[in-house]
């Protein structure tokens, strides 16, 4: 009797452990399936909220504002909805956006649509994606009173220009033939010293682009006014809003002033006009002195790099074209390049078939920008004109001409190139 009682005792005893085991083994399971799905449907979520925001961004270019919101809310929901392969219609999806709400998004993004948690700066320079709450059924979460989970996941998407902007407020004409240099002036009469041997039909290939507002490069929107004061900037920095390009003349008006004045960051404007009248200092201070107007001042253009040297005050970078010759080829120019005169000739005689000319390095140089090549075979005669870009050509700013003298044009005080004899 003994016996049967103390057995009778551990077979409850042991049914306690099994009861303790199975619980703790669920628990693992419950750990193991269901946080493992969570994790899973929050990486599925933040996918979509990337690629959501992301796409949204691009279907906001070439735009007006009003269409490029429509379009990238658009985009993101049908986007979001294959990524995520929710257990709904494409309707059903759409109204779960139209119900959901952001209330962790920062300040600075005040356009919406239809959905709280499709924000926009108001520029439209960054889009922001929330995804909705979804709830999944747990497989094992209920044991412990956990049946669902719900899971949601944001991304922001912002154009980035980089520290300083690589387009310059300088006009190329369609038609221009010649040498490999093109001359600007500023104040009233050109230089007649070779190869700036006089003006170009009144304009003197300056161009007034506005300032979309861009907050990296501390500049405010100016669609209009104090034309000299952007010309300043937008040469120390570059243009502060994206560019695009049209392979013929367009039939629509897609200029930058109209774009600006709508304020989609991203529209792209392919038109601009010429800077008329006399643009006193703009050269001097965009590319020397530096420029004040907008929020905070910047360098000069030619004050970025590392290799410098002053020159009449300022310490201007000093770097050459040839520095960044590419010796690892053949020797395309035959080397040392050591003059601005030897340079000009080895561009002149260059065709595409002789290879790589340039390193990568070229690109980071301060000297080195792009401007645009107009299909318009002229930049007009003096009126403010309005152009067509056709495509960007690269460009290293190289010789400096200082206090040349218009009634005498053959003596300038000083006529520099970087890495030679003042």
């Amino acid at each position: 009797m003994l016996l049967s009682k103390t057995t009778s005792r551990e077979d409850g005893a042991t049914a306690i452990t099994v009861m303790i085991v199975l619980t703790v083994l669920l628990g693992f399971a419950a750990i193991a399936v269901d946080g493992a799905a969570a994790w899973a449907l929050k990486r599925q979520d933040q996918s979509a909220a990337d690629t959501g925001a992301v796409a949204g961004a691009i279907f906001t270019a070439n735009r007006t504002k009003a269409v490029a919101m429509v379009d990238a809310e658009t985009e993101i929901l049908r986007i979001t909805f294959a990524t995520v392969s929710p257990d709904m219609t494409l309707p059903e999806w759409t109204t779960e956006w139209a119900n959901c709400a952001d209330p962790n998004k920062p300040a600075r993004f005040v356009e919406t649509l239809n959905s709280d948690c499709i924000s926009f700066t108001q520029n439209l320079g960054e889009v922001r994606v929330q995804t909705p709450i979804i709830p999944w059924a747990t497989a094992f979460g209920g044991i412990f009173g956990v049946s669902q989970l719900d899971t949601s996941a944001a991304a922001e998407v912002k154009l980035n220009l980089g520290a300083s902007g690589g387009i310059l407020p300088f006009g190329i004409p369609g038609g221009a033939t010649g040498p490999a240099e093109l001359c600007l002036k500023e104040p009233t009469s050109p230089v007649s010293i070779e190869p700036c041997d006089g003006p170009v039909e009144g304009n003197f290939s300056f161009l007034d682009f506005t300032q979309f507002g861009y907050e990296p490069f501390g500049t405010t929107e100016q669609c209009t006014g104090n034309t000299v004061n952007r010309l300043t900037r937008n040469i120390a920095q570059g243009v502060d809003h994206p560019l695009g390009t049209t392979i013929d003349f367009p039939a629509d008006l897609w200029d930058d002033v109209t774009r600006c004045k709508d304020g989609n960051f991203t529209a792209n404007p392919y038109q601009v006009k010429t800077k008329t009248g006399t643009p006193n200092h703009v050269l001097h201070e965009g590319l020397a002195t530096g420029a004040t107007a907008g929020v905070f001042a910047v360098p000069g253009r030619l004050e970025l790099g590392t290799k410098h040297i002053k020159v009449r005050g300022n310490f201007l970078d000093n770097t050459p074209l040839w520095t960044f010759l590419n010796n690892t080829d053949t020797a395309i120019c035959g080397f040392p390049v050591p003059t601005h005169d030897e340079m000009v000739t080895c561009l002149e005689s260059y065709m595409p078939g002789d290879g790589v000319i340039f390193t990568s390095e070229l690109g980071k140089s301060a000297r080195f920008a792009w401007v645009p090549l107009f299909h318009d075979d002229t930049l007009g005669s003096g009126a403010s004109t309005i152009l067509t870009i056709k495509e960007f050509l690269p460009v290293y700013i190289q010789t400096t001409f200082w206090e040349c003298t218009p009634s005498n044009p053959n003596v300038c005080d000083l006529i520099w190139d970087p890495d030679e004899a003042t």
